[in-house]
């Protein structure tokens, strides 16, 4: 599946991104609300402290240890 990002002015869709696809293909358009348009910086805030507790760092190097471990290295 490819995403690409594109403009609707009300009548076409017009990509701005490249399509890496030939020929006639079907395709799935997804409107997003405005409302749930979040800009990063406020994401961002909106994370901050929610894996508190959790020793999420320790899961992440024990995850990778485990990945450099079958994966021979």
């Amino acid at each position: 599946m490819q995403v690409i990002k594109a403009i609707f002015d009300g009548r076409e869709i017009k990509p701005i991104e490249p399509i890496k696809r030939k020929g006639k293909t079907e395709v799935l358009v997804v409107f997003p609300d405005d409302a749930a348009k979040i800009i990063p910086g406020k994401a961002r805030l909106l994370l901050r402290g929610s894996g508190k507790g959790e020793k999420l760092n320790k899961k992440l190097l024990k995850s990778r240890a485990e990945d450099l471990r079958l994966e021979g290295k």
